[in-house]
């Protein structure tokens, strides 16, 4: 059985009676006690073994007591320190308390008194190693890098990560732009046995179609026009790490086909080139839009989508996890300090209220983007202002109008969709009409989630505080 260590106590006096008068009665009641005669003796001997507790003298020759004090509170600031004073310098010993003393006893102390008091201090440093290892325990719970939330929803996504690090299946990572699904693939892969190996990667929808597949895949000399040498693609660059494609919704058929083969088969063939190639590389992928739909109207490959589907990560929007602005606030303000020359730190309560009951259509971007602005034309300390862009709620068109409006030279399943998006934003916005915005008596009345019509309102642009009147 382990024996758990006696608190530590240092008494610091010259008076060498009350030192030994006083180890013997903290000895006598489980105390482990140092001693030092001065200021000099004490700061080498925290240095060497830090205690838990300093009973020093206020009057000393050399280093003081407040001297003392203030070297604690900047070298040991976890030490709870007990100043001794005569009764002719409490006041000093006052003052000494609002430079971080925890308390101060008088000579001759009284022993029941002293004991109290050290009790009191060692109680309060106890408590303050319970805070500290409970935040640090909070951090690694709701923190991946640069990722930084206290929502239940975005601890969930934190438990996914550390489910999946390192089975060897592919992932997808499906939420609103904005809400950091780049951060959660970087997570992925220095979270992986494949940290060490290369990170790439690829925005689908920023790249031509006539040249993602070369992107992707890489091309040999001579393979087209302007290859004027062999070029290595993404898979090849990515092998044995990690690779990420970004808004895979806007992938052309011709390259959804081959990356279905390169998923079932772990092989690539360079444009103009005709051996396989062998690629070892995971493959995680992103999205803003609904692939399940895509594959219903027939844009998006159904069994492409279930070989990148195997392991779904959802984020949830800005909107669903607003306990997170503040902290996420506060990180960007750390962040991009030098923008203001570091005299940004702080921001006005009301401002902040601003942000919690805004929509956030942008997600984290938005917010990142505004807090930078914010910094940068920010003249004090805080932030008094943001500039929050207005909505303002577009004329709806009515169900009838809906439904002659859509072009009926469309394509069958264009002109479906659309008549159906109309008859949804339609019976969507007399729903929050009829509820003054209000959200949940909405979602009661539709029998959906909330969330269902937060998404809603984000992809048909409303605004819900338009509809309190």
């Amino acid at each position: 059985m382990t024996i758990p260590a006696k608190p530590g106590i240092m008494i610091v006096d010259d008076d060498l009676a009350f030192r030994m008068g006083t180890q013997a009665l903290l000895e006598d009641h489980g105390y482990a006690v140092t001693h030092a005669a001065t200021g000099d003796e004490a700061k080498r001997k925290l240095s060497e073994e830090p205690c838990d507790c300093v009973l020093t003298d206020l009057v000393m020759p050399g280093i003081n007591g407040i001297d003392l004090l203030q070297y604690i509170r900047n070298s040991h600031p976890e030490v709870p320190v007990i100043m001794v004073t005569g009764f002719a310098s409490i006041r000093t010993a006052v003052d000494a308390m609002r430079l971080g003393a925890h308390d101060y006893v008088t000579k001759p102390c009284e022993n029941a008194e002293l004991l109290i008091k050290i009790e009191r201090a060692l109680d309060v440093r106890g408590k303050d190693r319970e805070l500290k290892h409970l935040r640090e325990e909070l951090q690694d719970k709701f923190s991946f890098g640069t990722m930084i939330s206290h929502s239940q929803s975005m601890k969930q996504v934190f438990r996914q990560i550390q489910q999946v690090t390192d089975a060897d299946v592919t992932v997808l990572i499906q939420g609103e732009s904005g809400t950091g699904k780049e951060l959660v693939a970087r997570a992925l892969h220095v979270n992986s046995w494949r940290a060490a190996h290369p990170f790439v990667a690829v925005n689908c929808s920023a790249i031509p179609e006539s040249l993602l597949e070369s992107e992707l895949f890489g091309h040999e000399k001579g393979a087209f026009t302007g290859a004027v040498r062999q070029r290595l693609g993404k898979f090849e660059e990515a092998h044995s790490g990690t690779l990420f494609l970004d808004e895979i919704g806007d992938t052309p058929p011709s390259v959804q086909a081959k990356l279905l083969r390169v998923l079932q088969e772990k092989t690539i063939e360079r444009i103009g080139g005709g051996a396989p190639i062998a690629v070892e590389a995971r493959v995680v992928a992103a999205t803003n839009r609904n692939l399940e739909l895509m594959m219903l109207q027939g844009d998006f490959r159904e069994d492409l989508f279930y070989r990148l589907n195997v392991f779904p990560i959802t984020l949830p929007p800005l909107r669903e996890r607003l306990e997170d602005i503040p902290i996420l606030a506060n990180h960007f303000i750390q962040q991009y300090a030098d923008l203001g020359k570091g005299k940004v730190k702080y921001i006005a309560p009301a401002v902040m209220s601003e942000m919690v009951s805004y929509g956030w259509r942008g997600n984290i971007r938005e917010l990142e983007n505004l807090i930078k602005r914010a910094i940068i034309k920010s003249s004090g300390d805080t932030i008094t202002s943001l500039e929050l862009p207005t909505r303002k709620e577009p004329e709806r068109p009515t169900a009838d109008e809906s439904q002659t409006s859509a072009d009926t030279n469309a394509p069958y399943k264009d002109y479906i969709s659309s008549i159906v998006s109309r008859a949804e934003e339609s019976y969507l916005v007399k729903m929050l009409h009829l509820h003054k915005g209000n959200i949940n008596q909405a979602a009661k009345n539709m029998e959906i989630d909330r969330k269902t019509i937060y998404r809603k309102i984000a992809e048909y642009h409303l605004d819900p505080a338009s509809f309190r009147h």
